[in-house]
């Protein structure tokens, strides 16, 4: 596997190392894989050997939210079992780069800022594996002293998850109502809702762009933790996510397009049993060089990546803001930067 170092001075520059991961999201319950709205699950229409299939799909900005929200709750927990000096430092060298949310216990959190006047999520603090990893906007409210925002890009990035069932067969139609608290009737609550059905197996593909061995684990862990997904994913939402197979390149080799195709083609959309599904893109992953990925996940390494990749950031940025007229300075051991 092709993975960055800790302490390279370029690593916030991309030299093209890429680690492809295919994954299933088998739906266990009747998941809502929606945009907005009622009635309406996200589609695709396709067309394969010359027959034309409508595709339920997760899109990738849901896989990404997704993704970032079990990670966060993996480095809490992970977080809450360091001792006080690794917990220390953090808050130290997240404080001498510069960075605002370095007070008390370490938390981050996605909480959209309620005013149009705030550019940046109030609750994400820009240097845990997190940030570093998923990206986020570092301006002044989260860094000290910036002259403008820099957008710190996600390392990683993801195809649509396509259904490998047709519409027709995939979705049905179920009836929903609210019993009034205390009484036995339901009055006019009842409504109509479409739902993915269990079994149905979706395709994915996510991209690990220059990331260390140690953070490429820590989304592997968020990945495999995705149990709930979709609207209304409290009662609804209950999937399984398995990883098939993961390959290390110079540029992406497959696509979860590709493998839908392939499938697509020799089943022409019929619910098969998803065991059957899983193994045939095992041994179409095999024949295209990916391997199984066992893994176990250092978080304190990891945190130690993150911040060292945050500290190349607040580098590149004292660069810019230099050139820019900006006030980004800050001192380091051997002066003035």
């Amino acid at each position: 596997m092709n993975f960055r170092i800790r302490g390279e001075k370029d690593r916030i520059f991309s030299k093209g190392y890429k680690t492809e991961v295919v994954y299933a999201i088998i739906s266990k319950g009747i998941p809502l894989f929606r945009t907005e709205g009622v009635g309406d699950i996200s589609t695709v229409s396709v067309i394969v050997d010359k027959e034309s299939y409508e595709l339920p799909v997760i899109l990738p900005e849901k896989i990404q939210a997704k993704l970032r929200r079990v990670m966060l709750e993996n480095l809490r927990r992970e977080y809450s079992n360091f001792d006080q000096g690794m917990k220390d430092k953090i808050r130290e060298t997240a404080k001498s780069l510069g960075y605002k949310r370095t007070e008390g216990e370490w938390n981050c959190y996605i909480a959209p800022p309620q005013e149009r006047t705030s550019s940046t999520d109030i609750g994400m603090c820009g240097y845990c594996p997190s940030c570093t990893i998923l990206g986020n906007i570092t301006d002044d409210s989260m860094m000290s002293d910036l002259n403008t925002a820099y957008g710190i890009k996600s390392r990683v990035v993801h195809d649509i998850a396509f259904s490998l069932v047709d519409y027709k067969k995939a979705v049905m139609e179920l009836t929903h109502n609210k019993v009034a608290d205390g009484v036995s009737y339901t009055g006019q609550s009842l409504y109509s809702d479409l739902h993915v059905s269990p079994g149905v197996v979706f395709i994915g593909k996510s991209t690990a762009y220059d990331l260390t061995k140690n953070e490429f684990e820590v989304v592997l862990d968020a990945l495999t933790k995705v149990t709930r997904l979709g609207g209304g994913e409290t009662k609804y939402g209950s999937v399984e996510t398995r990883i098939l197979g993961v390959k290390s390149s110079d540029k992406e080799t497959i696509s979860s397009y590709d493998i839908m195709r392939d499938i697509i083609g020799k089943h022409k959309g019929e619910m098969v049993d998803l065991e059957e599904y899983i193994n045939e893109v095992k041994g179409l992953l095999k024949n295209n060089g990916f391997e199984e990925y066992t893994y176990k996940v250092n978080y304190s390494e990891a945190w130690e990546d993150s911040l060292d990749y945050a500290g190349k950031i607040r580098d590149f940025i004292n660069v810019v803001e230099g050139k820019t007229g900006g006030k980004g300075k800050r001192k380091s051991k051997g002066g003035e930067e």
